[in-house]
């Protein structure tokens, strides 16, 4: 069975199974990431906690393979500074599980010069999370260290905390070092948030650099705020390519992230950004989103802007997207991309969607949501068809829909109400 349905299936005995068996150290590592994904399935009735664990520990103490090592400990950060610590004892032979919060920040700042890489990894990763103040600066000395797998841990770490005073040392790695560790340091500085590693991203998203530029637009994307939204948007029009898609992609995360007080402002600011772009750089992009992503919350954002930012060159394209994702196995993603169908009304679009409706062969998710979109735009042809189409269905949630749809276009039928 492939890794992606093991991961859909939460199957942890096989997951861990290839984690400690398969012969390809890119499995491991993935197997390894899976399971750290889906810690919040594991220790109820679904799998024993522990014993991810202790397949993550093994994994992260004992793996011949570096990247799987460093996967298993990413991992173990998602189930928790107990999972973490457990590991930490393990490979330091030191017991933290009762230590105070102050200590346990002394013995991992501590484990940053150890000298085992993964110990120092663990150690960084695990001060993050305990978020004490007064080990920033003993991070901040340490991006030096000379396993880029530490830096990307401690850059992380001192995102986590969100300390003003390590954005000077974060810049100049942003300048310097790999380019994973530099995508970790950018995200550190969207964390951090401050003025000053604000305007280290924004500096960045227009320098010649090419790889700088991706790596600033691909971090704005975490800030949720408006000033972010007018640099993502002018990105749009980059001569690279690459630099455009990130932009884009950053935009429809950038709707996830805004904070609650701000949702409205950042999600009017960015339709009207986008607006103002040119069509093929904003619809291309995420119709693309809408066909390739597996991330819930970027494919709604991008189907609840199709529908407002698409004008006629690409109505036909958007509305292909938009239909195939009516039957989104996330109820959200298919009444956002029902409720944009229904704002790009055009020629063809009643037809195609009573086709849908009248294939038996159809989900009764898609058809339904198909009804709900011509009872805003149907016409007498629609009206005349759905009138049939409810005296011959033996679906009685598709005959509500219809009701309700001829409801709302004059025809008899029920009270309506959306998506009921």
């Amino acid at each position: 069975m492939a890794l992606f349905e093991l991961e859909r299936n939460a199957e942890f005995d096989e997951l861990i199974t290839y984690l400690e068996e398969s012969s390809n150290a890119d499995i491991r590592r993935r197997a390894a990431e899976i399971l750290g994904s889906l810690e919040s399935e594991a220790g109820g009735n679904s799998y024993p906690r522990d014993d991810v664990v202790d397949a993550l520990v093994a994994a992260a103490k004992d793996d011949d393979n570096e990247d799987v090592r460093a996967g298993a400990i990413d991992a173990l950060d998602q189930y928790g500074q107990e999972a973490l610590e457990r590991f930490i004892g393990e490979i330091s032979g030191e017991d933290i599980d009762d230590v105070a919060e102050w200590k346990k920040a002394q013995i991992l700042a501590n484990g940053l010069d150890a000298e085992l890489p993964e110990l120092r990894m663990a150690a960084a990763t695990g001060l993050g999370r305990i978020g004490e103040t007064n080990v920033v600066g003993t991070l901040a000395e340490r991006m030096s260290d000379p396993d880029p797998r530490v830096r990307k841990r401690i850059a992380r770490a001192l995102g986590r905390i969100g300390a003003p005073e390590s954005v000077p040392v974060l810049a100049e790695k942003l300048h310097e070092d790999q380019y994973d560790v530099r995508i970790e340091v950018a995200y550190a500085l969207a964390d951090i948030g401050s003025t000053n590693a604000l305007r280290e991203l924004i500096d960045i998203a227009d320098d010649e650099d090419e790889v700088l530029r991706r790596i600033a637009v691909d971090a704005l994307g975490r800030l949720g705020s408006v000033e972010a939204v007018e640099i993502l948007a002018e990105a749009l029009s980059d001569e690279s390519d690459a630099v455009r898609r990130t932009a884009m992609f950053s935009l429809v995360q950038l709707l996830s992230e805004a904070p609650a007080d701000a949702s409205h402002t950042v999600r009017e600011k960015i339709v009207d950004e986008l607006a103002e772009a040119n069509e093929r750089e904003a619809v291309e992009p995420l119709i693309e989103i809408l066909d390739r992503s597996t991330e819930t919350a970027q494919r709604r954002n991008a189907a609840w802007l199709l529908g407002r930012i698409t004008t006629e060159e690409y109505r036909s394209a958007a509305q292909d997207a938009l239909i195939q994702t009516l039957g989104d196995d996330d109820e959200m993603t298919s009444k956002f991309a029902a409720t944009s169908l229904a704002l790009l009304d055009g020629e063809e679009l009643e037809g195609r969607l009573l086709e849908l409706v009248e294939n038996d062969h159809k989900d009764e998710g898609t058809r339904s949501k198909a009804l709900f979109v011509l009872g805003k735009i149907g016409g007498d042809s629609a009206r005349d068809r759905i009138s049939g189409f409810v005296d011959r269905t033996e679906s009685d949630r598709l005959r509500k829909r219809g009701f309700s749809a001829l409801s709302k276009l004059g025809g008899v039928g029920a009270p309506s109400g959306d998506f009921a």
